[in-house]
């Protein structure tokens, strides 16, 4: 065998090598995608519909939401959950894959959806496509994995009026005493803020007076002895409260 015989054979046996070695890469590259793509997580969908609780304004809307794998059925599955909130005419406002939707509505009856990674920048996308604010609110939100946002306040049923924060009790009013010629004077202030009809109670003695919110009246218990002794004292008034005391004559 000449030397350029040589040459050529061994081109071709370093040739072969080089494909065996490209194939078999190329197989363990696919057995890796596959093995890659069997494990990837499927696609997360959320959605959101929203109804009427009634037609007049000022509206309003309820909604529904559902999470899941497969898209058409989350779908649907947040619609029945609007209709089982009570909404009426429930409509598919949006669907994201992998994040956020939210959709929010006014007085009128106007809903607008958004979608985005972050669910604060969907609702206040929601927010910001409403023509008229009178009564804006995001009606309902969500993400396919939990995000922090904002607590979400779901709206009033129909009819129902808003309900007011409590208020603080009222104070009764204060009571204290000076000697006069002949008896006694009670100092009596309203601390209620509230003019009310009152009376003052004590062993064998009773008077009513008016007594003007946030002033005071003075109450003269004469002709009257001192006896030296304590005496209890309720006053009690119309709007609700009453004090009781102690006083010495």
């Amino acid at each position: 065998m000449t030397t350029k015989h040589r040459n050529s054979a061994g081109r071709r046996r370093r040739c072969a090598a080089a494909a065996l070695l490209v194939a078999a890469g190329a197989s363990v590259a696919g057995v890796l995608g596959a093995t890659a793509t069997a494990n990837a997580a499927p696609d997360q969908y959320v959605a959101v519909a929203v109804g009427r609780g009634n037609d007049q304004p000022p509206v309003v809307s309820i909604g529904g939401i559902s999470v899941g794998t497969d898209e058409h059925q989350t779908g649907i599955a947040a619609q029945t959950n609007c209709v089982n909130n009570g909404g009426s005419g429930c409509v598919l406002e949006a669907i994201s894959t992998n994040g956020c939707a939210a959709a929010a509505a006014n007085d009128a009856g106007e809903i607008e959806a958004a979608t985005d990674p972050s669910l604060q920048v969907a609702r206040n996308s929601a927010m910001s496509k409403l023509q008229s604010q009178q009564g804006a609110h995001v009606v309902v939100s969500g993400c396919t994995t939990p995000q922090h946002a904002p607590p979400f306040q779901p709206p009033r049923p129909v009819g129902a009026l808003p309900v007011s924060p409590p208020q603080a009790p009222k104070q009764g009013p204060t009571v204290s005493w000076n000697p006069i010629l002949s008896g006694l004077q009670a100092h009596i202030a309203d601390r209620s803020g509230v003019s009310s009809q009152c009376t003052y109670s004590t062993d064998n003695y009773n008077r009513s007076f008016a007594l003007p919110a946030n002033s005071a009246y003075d109450l003269k218990i004469a002709p009257a002895i001192p006896e030296f002794r304590n005496w209890n004292v309720t006053i009690t008034c119309d709007n609700g409260t009453s004090t009781a005391a102690t006083t010495y004559f």
